[in-house]
C-alpha cells in the first residue's frame, strides 16, 4: 500500500472517516468513538450535541451531564441505535458563560452538524442559545436550567425542557410548605434572576393564600449573612433561602449560629445543596426541608421505579448513596442530571414515532416529541413524565425531603406531577401550525 493512499471506504467522506477513527482536539470533542457495532454502509449517524458546562461556575453539572449523556448514548447504540442509526455524541464547553456558550454552539451545529442538542444548566446560556437554535432549525433541550422564562415569556419554538423550574417548583411545593411549615415566611434570596424568581413565584402564592412574606435580597456571593438574617421578622415561621455554592453553605450555617433554627422551619429548593454532601454542610443542615426533583439515595426512590433507577446508576457509575463510584468524594447532582439520560430516550421515541430522518422532518419530530407521555422504565428512571406542546415543557413528580440527625436526606412526601401543572404562558403551536 502506498504511504498516502486513501484507505477510507467508498462513499464515506474524509471528514466522516476521521470522525469515526480519532477524537479531535480543541473546543469540540467527540465521545462514543472507537469501535462501533455499526458497519460501514450503515445509515448516516444521528449527531447528538452536548452543550455542557465543562468549565466555569456550573462545572460540577457539566461533569455529571457528560457522564450521563455518554452512558445513555452507549446504551442506545448497544441496543441498535435510533431507528437503526448510530448516535454520535459531540461535546462543546459552554464555559458556563452566556457569551462563550453560544459561540461554541455554532461550532457544534455548523462544524459538527449536530441534529439535536442537549443543553446547558445555566439559564443565561440557554436563553442566549435560543436564537441560534431557531436560526439553524436545531432542537435544543435545556439541561437543568431553572429560569421560568425559558418556557415562559422568552420561549422559543426550538427550545424544550423536560424538567422542573422555578414556577413549577412553586406551583407544586408552596401548598405543602404553607400547610406543614408555616404561613409567615421570610425569604432570603440571591439578588439575581433565579433568586428573585423563586421569591416571586413562592411569595405570590403564599400571599394569595393569606400568608405573610418578607423578602430579603443579598448578593449571590455573600459570605457574611448575619446583617441580612438579623432583619428577619420576629414572628416569621418559615425561613426560605436560595443561594448556590459557598453562599448556600454560609446562609445555612449562619442561620443556626444566631438561633433561627430554634424558632423557624427552614426550607429551600434542592438546587442549593445538589452536588454537596450533607457531611460537608454539617450538623447545621439537620432539620432543613428541601423540595427535591429526584431522590439522592437509591432507597428513597419509590419502589415502583427503583429497579430502573438502579440500572441507570450502574450505567453511569453511581453508588446507592449517590456518589461517584470511581471517586466517592463526588456527589451526584441527582435532581438535575437525570434529564440528560431521559432526553436520549425521548429523542429515540420521537424519531421512531415520527419517521424523522433529517431536519426537513422537524415538524413531525416536534409533534411527536412534545406530545409524549411516558411511564417509569429503563429510559425514564425519574418516573412518569408528560410533555406539553404549548410551551414545550415537561411535568413530573417532585419530592419533599428533610435532613435527619444522621445527615441523610429522608423522603417525607411525594408530590405528583398533576400538582405541578400551571396554565401555559405561551402557545408555540402557532409557529408549528
Amino acid at each position: 500500500m502506498r504511504r498516502n493512499e486513501d484507505t477510507r471506504p467508498r462513499g464515506v467522506t474524509r471528514r466522516e472517516f476521521l470522525s469515526r477513527t480519532v477524537a479531535g482536539a480543541g473546543v469540540l470533542t467527540a465521545s462514543s468513538l472507537g469501535l462501533t457495532r455499526f458497519a460501514w454502509g450503515s445509515p448516516k449517524p444521528i449527531v447528538l450535541g452536548l452543550h455542557a458546562d465543562i468549565t466555569g461556575v456550573a462545572a460540577t453539572y457539566g461533569y455529571w451531564f457528560q457522564r450521563v449523556v455518554k452512558a445513555a448514548v452507549d446504551k442506545v447504540n448497544a441496543e441498535g441505535g435510533i431507528a437503526g442509526r448510530e448516535v454520535k455524541l459531540v461535546v462543546a464547553d459552554t464555559a458556563s458563560s452566556a457569551e462563550t456558550g453560544p459561540r461554541n454552539l455554532r461550532q457544534l451545529i455548523y462544524e459538527e452538524e449536530a441534529d439535536f442538542v442537549i443543553g446547558s444548566v445555566h439559564s443565561g446560556v440557554v436563553l442566549a442559545s435560543a436564537p441560534i437554535a431557531k436560526e439553524t432549525d436545531t432542537f435544543y433541550f435545556s439541561g437543568g436550567a431553572m429560569s421560568a422564562s425559558i418556557t415562559g415569556k422568552k420561549a422559543s419554538p426550538y427550545i424544550g425542557r423536560c424538567h422542573t423550574h422555578a414556577r413549577m417548583q412553586a406551583q407544586v411545593g408552596w401548598k405543602w410548605a404553607f400547610d406543614n411549615l408555616g404561613k409567615k415566611w421570610t425569604m432570603v434570596v440571591a439578588d439575581y434572576a433565579w433568586g428573585r424568581s423563586l421569591a416571586e413565584e413562592f411569595g405570590s402564592r403564599v400571599r394569595s393564600a393569606g400568608g405573610e412574606v418578607q423578602v430579603i435580597k443579598a448578593p449571590p456571593k455573600t459570605s457574611d449573612f448575619i446583617p441580612y438574617l438579623q432583619k428577619v421578622h420576629g414572628d416569621s415561621e418559615v425561613l426560605f433561602t436560595a443561594f448556590l455554592g459557598s453562599a448556600a453553605l454560609g446562609v445555612m450555617r449562619q442561620s443556626v449560629e444566631i438561633g433561627l433554627h430554634e424558632r423557624m422551619k427552614r426550607f429551600s429548593v434542592i438546587c442549593t445543596a445538589d452536588g454537596i454532601s450533607m457531611e460537608q454542610i454539617g450538623k447545621e443542615a439537620v432539620g432543613m426541608h428541601f423540595l427535591s426533583y429526584h431522590p439522592r439515595y437509591l432507597d428513597q426512590v419509590p419502589e415502583s421505579q427503583r429497579a430502573y433507577e438502579a440500572a441507570f446508576r450502574k450505567a453511569v457509575g453511581v453508588t446507592p448513596e449517590g456518589r461517584d463510584a470511581s471517586n466517592p468524594k463526588k456527589v451526584i447532582v441527582g435532581s438535575h442530571y437525570w434529564s440528560g439520560w431521559e432526553y436520549v430516550g425521548l429523542i429515540k421515541k420521537a424519531v421512531e414515532a415520527s419517521g424523522w430522518k433529517s431536519k426537513k422532518d422537524n415538524k413531525a419530530f416536534h409533534d411527536a416529541f412534545f406530545s409524549l407521555r411516558v411511564e417509569p422504565g429503563p429510559w425514564f428512571p425519574q418516573g412518569a413524565l408528560e410533555m406539553r406542546p404549548e410551551d414545550q415543557q415537561g411535568f413530573h413528580n417532585h419530592y419533599l425531603v428533610r435532613v435527619e440527625k444522621d445527615l441523610r436526606l429522608r423522603r417525607i412526601a411525594v408530590l405528583p406531577k398533576e400538582q405541578a401543572v400551571y396554565e401555559p404562558p405561551v402557545d408555540l403551536g402557532k409557529f408549528w401550525s
